[in-house]
């Protein structure tokens, strides 16, 4: 499929982007209609390349970009500003620029996008056969939390997987090569209901702690949980598993500040007995 360029009159007459997007798009027109990988890495996932060869899609979470946003729980789960987005190399001025682009390219020409997703996977898929590796893994909300089902159905051969914080998500899914985990939150109390039930039903289980475990930080994490900082191969874990995730992109004192807010994203100390009920299936 042939791309078509994106016009400025494209973008202003979109009702899918938002103003800030619109004018980012505007002053990038030219990098914007350039030809780009929709797949990237991760320091993490890398972790376990010496098996997989794993994709992941990176675009702008929320409603960073889009005027319909892309992460469904995100208000309830508060996770806006912790997200991963803001952390690391994705923080980075070209990274925030390629997410944004992805994004964007998504929206407005979401036929393109498609077609060039599914082209990546299997081109992967070659390049993984071709080496000797095991199949290749893809995730296709690295920093959002779309129903992608309609490109998973499409490659029942590849296998995908993604964290999500739509429990139901993980309740209707049905698709044999679609790994997920339940992404937990300690902000509010739909969040939290949202986890007790993933717990309940044995649902495998992220959980952020508000450390790094370095020193100054608060001792937060049980030693009885897995770590899932690791590898990001999470369909190699057991369906029950619950793992933990230290904070990325803070410091000591962001943490110490955070950790006297019961209502957050992490687990803290003042939400910390709350958490334990929770895991305890109190």
């Amino acid at each position: 499929m042939k791309f078509i360029p994106i016009t400025k009159q494209d973008i202003q007459n979109s009702t899918k982007i938002n103003a800030s997007a619109k004018q980012w798009a505007i002053e990038n027109l030219d990098y914007l209609n350039k030809p780009m990988n929709l797949f990237g890495s991760s320091t993490k996932v890398q972790k376990g390349s010496d098996k997989f060869e794993t994709y992941i899609l990176y675009l702008q979470p929320a409603d960073k970009v889009a005027v319909k946003t892309l992460c469904a729980f995100a208000d309830k789960a508060g996770c806006k500003k912790p997200c991963l987005i803001v952390s690391g190399r994705l923080g980075m001025t070209g990274s925030q620029a390629s997410a944004t682009k992805r994004t964007i390219l998504m929206l407005l020409r979401a036929e393109y996008f498609e077609y060039k997703l599914l082209a990546e996977i299997d081109k992967a898929e070659r390049r993984a056969l071709k080496a000797g590796n095991m199949p290749a893994l893809f995730r296709l909300n690295g920093t959002s939390d779309i129903d992608f089902s309609y490109i998973i159905k499409q490659r029942p051969n590849s296998q995908f997987y993604d964290y999500t914080k739509i429990i139901s998500r993980i309740r209707k899914n049905t698709l044999s090569n679609y790994d997920l985990t339940f992404s937990a939150s300690m902000y509010s109390v739909q969040s939290k209901k949202a986890f007790k039930t993933a717990v309940e039903r044995e649902y495998k289980t992220a959980v952020a702690f508000n450390t790094k475990n370095v020193k100054g930080d608060a001792d937060l994490i049980p030693h009885t949980m897995i770590s899932f900082d690791n590898t990001d191969l999470r369909h190699l874990d057991k369906p029950s598993s619950i793992g933990y995730l230290k904070r990325k992109g803070s410091n000591l004192g962001d943490r110490l500040a955070e950790n006297k807010n019961s209502e957050s994203f992490f687990v803290t100390e003042a939400n910390y007995t709350e958490f334990q009920s929770i895991i305890n299936r109190g």
